[in-house]
């Protein structure tokens, strides 16, 4: 699948965190406002993440400082009501197979309040026209839903942004994505992809991680693939379906489930990946007896375990907390 731009720098970004670092998966419910047509899923559970440990003691302050740097961000925060180290909850990125510039959806989930950013919207397109644009839109029960179109400087790009309700801010390139999503929210429906077994493999997914990925194969080919190592292609080429995620605690753990297209690939996988893993020990504890810097990598490479039942392939390992202070340390 040949991702837009706009796309393929978050979800190319994020797609990687599952080889880095989760906990085991259990049933979780699919987010209701979930397009139908999604074929690769990244949610950030934001509020885990800042309320753990780790963050909270290297991340959140220099974030905080580099946000009362901003004063323009700071003055409408502050007009919002909003502040993204308290009221934001949770991130996800649903995106299509094909590439039209047009589809995916951003949920974002925390605590909006409705009024001030409804008085917010409205002095903004109001000074500001050719930023901002309202768009009130029939809801198909005789109703309105409120959409803002934001334009791309520079360009005939626009994002569409509508609150849900009080809990749910939708963000797509395209209208139809974010109007379609308040339809389902506003009916209670539950979420229902088109491929089923995508669904499965989702629902599968912990909810408590910090951030977890879930992709079809097909989703992740692209340009990025041609260019990648062989033996990279030729995992993706064996894989029908891929989830994990990372789960920071004082332990950074992480799980990656790989659905091959047969048991016969599967088991191929898993013996591909254990040769890969011990040769890469080796190849480190090597290097460690010059360059001590290695033997945290080694130290985590040695928790990593892969298994292999029917046509699933699991991989989990740890990064420790005393490989982490460690690392903070020589920091």
């Amino acid at each position: 699948m040949h991702l837009q731009p706009r796309w393929r720098i978050a979800l190319a970004a994020l797609s990687l965190l599952p080889l880095l670092g989760t906990a085991s998966l259990a049933a979780a419910e699919l987010d209701p406002h979930v397009p139908p047509d999604t074929e690769m899923l990244v949610t950030v559970n934001v509020r885990q993440v800042l309320e753990s440990d780790l963050v909270k003691k290297h991340a959140i302050p220099p974030a905080r400082d580099a946000l009362k740097d901003l004063n323009d961000v700071q003055d409408v925060l502050k007009d919002l009501g909003f502040d993204p180290f308290k009221d934001l909850d949770r991130v996800i990125v649903a995106s299509p197979g094909g590439n039209a510039p047009d589809k995916g959806l951003f949920i974002v989930h925390g605590k909006f309040n409705l009024a001030k950013f409804k008085a917010k919207g409205a002095d903004a397109a109001r000074d500001n026209p050719d930023v901002l644009k309202i768009h009130m839109i029939g809801d198909g029960a005789g109703g309105q839903f409120t959409v803002y179109e934001v334009i791309i400087p520079g360009g005939d790009d626009s994002l569409y942004v509508s609150l849900a309700h009080e809990r749910t801010m939708l963000v797509s390139p395209g209208k139809d994505y974010v109007v379609e999503g308040l339809k389902r929210a506003k009916t209670k429906k539950k979420a229902a992809l088109k491929n089923k077994d995508f669904q499965a493999l989702v629902e599968k997914m912990d909810a408590k991680q910090s951030v977890s990925l879930a992709a079809l194969g097909k989703a992740l080919k692209g340009d990025a693939l041609g260019s990648a190592p062989k033996a990279v292609q030729d995992f993706i080429e064996k894989t029908e379906a891929i989830g994990g995620g990372i789960t920071f605690g004082a332990d950074v753990k992480f799980e990656l489930l790989v659905s091959a297209k047969s048991e016969r690939e599967a088991t191929s996988l898993k013996e591909t990946t254990d040769r890969g893993l011990k040769l890469g020990l080796a190849a480190l504890l090597l290097l460690a007896s010059d360059r001590k810097e290695l033997e945290a990598a080694a130290d985590v490479l040695k928790t990593v375990r892969v298994t292999a039942k029917g046509k699933l392939v699991t991989l989990r390992g740890r990064v420790t907390a005393e490989v982490i202070q460690g690392a903070l340390k020589k920091e």
